[in-house]
């Protein structure tokens, strides 16, 4: 079992490289940090029912911090990604729409668009319908969304989590 020492000088290391940390434990917060930019992570814009995801500064990774999420079984097997009791959703959500705009919902288990796999190689954070979650322009406040995953896109597709502690 790793310590949470070990784990976050694993982490540390893993982002001063550049290195995807592929591992992310189950209920564990991580901060999802943008390839293009990484003082850019993907959050919601606050703890409500509909509020958009979007680019922001990583915070103290404190339990109040919202900009650390939970992968909720863990990387590498379709999992929700939750701020206390919402989750990313990709309902009613289509790619390279007017609604391709990503949000947090109400957490439930029973809804299949509310689930993620954490990727290790290319580190991507997808849903079962080959969709990527993708940061167009990396700066602050913009809008993360749901586009195709794809080769074109993939260095606004790439998300290196690493996890918290606080």
């Amino acid at each position: 079992m790793f310590s949470k020492l070990t784990l976050l000088v694993a982490s540390a290391v893993a982002l001063a490289s550049g290195v995807v940390a592929d591992f992310v434990p189950a209920g564990t917060p991580a901060h999802f940090f943008s390839s293009q930019n990484s003082a850019l992570v993907f959050a919601p814009a606050s703890a409500a029912d509909g509020a958009a995801l979007q680019a922001s500064n990583p915070g103290d990774g404190s339990s109040a911090d919202i900009t650390a999420l939970t992968a909720v079984d863990g990387s590498g097997v379709p999992t929700q990604i939750a701020f206390d009791d919402f989750c990313i959703t990709a309902k009613g959500v289509v790619p390279e729409s007017a609604t391709q705009s990503l949000y947090v919902a109400n957490c439930d288990s029973s809804d299949p668009a509310q689930f993620w796999t954490i990727n290790a190689d290319p580190p991507t954070v997808s849903n079962a319908d080959g969709n990527c979650i993708t940061l167009g322009r990396p700066a602050k406040n913009v809008p993360v969304v749901l586009d195709f995953c794809k080769d074109e896109l993939l260095d606004h597709q790439k998300w290196n989590p690493v996890p918290v502690s606080a």
